[in-house]
C-alpha cells in the first residue's frame, strides 16, 4: 500500500508540475510548411479585365499556383465585409470569404499564403477578385473550404501603406497593381464634412473626398459599419484605406475611423468676444469710479457705453474675464467718438492679471490716435503674448467738461482644431 501511495503522489506531483508550466494565453504562431511560387501580379496577368464581369478558372489539376502577402483589411467594425485583402511587394488582391468576424483568424498585419488552384479569378466592375464563379460573379469561398486554400504563417506585422496619393487620375490611368491596395491619400477633404454622416442607416452609401488639387475619389461605407452614424470630419486631413474601383470610378474603403486622421479646420473668423451693453454691469464689467460715472446705453438708436464727466474724474469700467487661449489672431476693436476732449483724457488698456485694483494691475496701452466729434474705428492686433484665459479690456477717462462714448467693442480671432479621427 505505501508503495501504491508513493507512486500516486508521483502521478500527482507530475501533473500539477505540467500544470503550472502551460501558458493559455499564448496562442501557437501559425506555420506553413510552403513557398509562394507566383507573385500577386503575376496572378492578376492572368485575367484581362473586360468591359463586363469575368473570370478564369485556375485548375485544380494544374501547377500549384500559391501566392503570398499580408492581410491589410479587418472586418471587425463592419466596412469590410466577408472578404480579406492580401498584397505582396508587385500588388493586391481581394479574396472573398463567406464568413464574418474573419479578423479573429486573419489578423491585420498577418502573413498567408494562398493555394488558387481550384479557385477563379475574376472582377466585379472591373475589380479584381478571388473566389467561386457563381451567379455571373465572383462569390465568397465557402466557411467551411476556406482552409483548403488559405494558410497563415508567422506573427502579425506593421501595416503601412505602399502608396501615397496626393491627386487621383482617371481610373484606367491607376496601375491595376494598385488597386487592392492599402493607400493613403493626403491632403484630403470630405465634401460634406460637417454636415453628412459616413453613412445611411439603410444602405450603403457614397461620399466624394476633394484632395488639394481639385481631383476627387469616393468613399464607400456599408450601412453595417459601426461608425456609420458619425458625422464626417470637417477640414483637411489624411485619410487611409483600400482602393478600389466601380467600372470608371476611384473608390476607397476605410476600415474603421482610425484612418481618418489629422483632421485640421481651416482657420475660420469667430467673435470671441461682444458685449450685451443692456447687461453689461449684471454680467461682468465692473466699474471704478472716482468723479462722474460710466453708464451704458442700450436702446434702438444707439447702444453704448458713455461718459460725460461735469467734475474732475478718474474712473474706470473693465470688462470681465475674455478667453483669448484657444484662438489666434485676435484683434480688438471699437468705435469712439470724443467731445472736447484728447488723448490725455482718455485711455484704453488691456492685462492678463487684473489683480482687483486698477493701481497695482499691469495694464499695457491700446494706442488710439485720432479724437475728434466724429466716430472713429480703432483696431488693435493683440499681441500673442497676451493670450489667455485671464485677458481684460478696460476704458479710462480722466478729466472733466468732455463726453466720450465707445461702442462696437469687439474681439474677433481665428480658430483651428485638430481631430485624431
Amino acid at each position: 500500500m505505501k508503495r501504491i501511495y508513493s507512486i500516486f503522489t508521483v502521478i500527482i506531483a507530475t501533473v500539477l508540475f505540467a500544470g503550472c508550466n502551460l501558458d493559455p494565453d499564448v496562442a501557437p504562431v501559425p506555420t506553413y510548411d510552403g513557398e509562394a511560387n507566383t507573385t500577386i501580379a503575376e496572378l492578376l496577368a492572368m485575367h484581362e479585365i473586360g468591359a463586363s464581369d469575368s473570370y478564369i478558372h485556375i485548375p485544380e489539376d494544374a501547377d500549384d499556383i500559391i501566392i503570398s502577402g499580408i492581410v491589410t483589411t479587418s472586418d471587425k467594425h463592419g466596412n469590410c465585409y466577408k472578404y480579406i485583402n492580401i498584397e505582396d511587394e508587385t500588388g493586391a488582391i481581394q479574396i472573398k470569404i463567406n464568413s464574418s468576424t474573419l479578423y479573429n483568424k486573419y489578423r491585420l498585419g498577418q502573413r498567408v499564403f494562398v493555394k488558387c488552384n481550384g479557385l477563379d479569378l475574376g472582377d466585379y466592375r472591373k475589380l479584381p477578385q478571388l473566389g467561386m464563379w457563381a451567379n455571373d460573379k465572383i462569390e465568397p469561398i465557402p466557411s467551411g473550404k476556406a482552409y483548403l486554400y488559405i494558410f497563415c504563417d508567422g506573427p502579425t506585422q506593421p501595416v503601412i501603406p505602399s502608396v501615397t496619393m496626393t491627386s487621383i487620375p482617371n481610373a484606367d490611368a491607376i496601375p491595376f497593381t494598385n488597386y487592392n491596395r492599402l493607400v493613403k491619400l493626403e491632403g484630403a477633404t470630405f465634401v460634406e464634412g460637417g454636415i453628412a454622416t459616413y453613412c445611411d442607416p439603410y444602405t450603403a452609401t457614397s461620399h466624394d473626398i476633394k484632395m488639394a488639387d481639385g481631383t476627387t475619389i469616393t468613399m464607400r461605407t456599408s450601412n453595417y459599419a459601426d461608425f456609420y452614424n458619425e458625422k464626417l470630419p470637417t477640414g483637411t486631413g489624411t485619410i487611409y484605406g483600400i482602393l478600389t474601383r466601380y467600372n470608371n470610378y476611384v473608390q476607397i474603403v476605410i476600415r474603421d475611423l482610425d484612418d481618418v486622421q489629422g483632421f485640421v479646420n481651416p482657420a475660420q473668423s469667430v467673435d470671441v468676444f461682444t458685449v450685451d451693453y443692456a447687461n453689461a454691469f449684471n454680467q461682468g464689467w465692473l466699474k471704478v469710479t472716482n468723479g462722474s460715472e460710466w453708464t451704458a446705453i442700450a436702446n434702438t438708436n444707439f447702444s453704448g457705453f458713455m461718459m460725460s464727466a461735469n467734475l474732475q474724474t478718474d474712473s474706470w469700467i473693465i470688462s470681465p474675464k475674455i478667453d483669448l487661449s484657444t484662438t489666434s489672431d485676435n484683434l480688438l476693436s471699437f468705435s469712439h467718438r470724443a467731445i472736447n476732449a484728447g488723448s490725455n483724457t482718455m485711455k484704453c488698456y488691456y492685462t492678463t492679471n487684473y489683480t482687483g485694483d486698477v493701481t497695482t494691475t499691469n495694464w499695457v496701452e491700446v494706442p488710439i490716435s485720432n479724437f475728434s466729434g466724429d466716430f472713429l474705428d480703432v483696431n488693435f492686433n493683440i499681441p500673442e503674448t497676451a493670450f489667455s484665459n485671464q485677458f481684460r479690456i478696460a476704458f479710462r477717462y480722466s478729466g472733466n467738461g468732455s463726453t466720450w462714448v465707445v461702442n462696437n467693442i469687439k474681439i474677433t480671432g481665428t480658430e483651428s482644431f485638430t481631430i485624431s479621427k
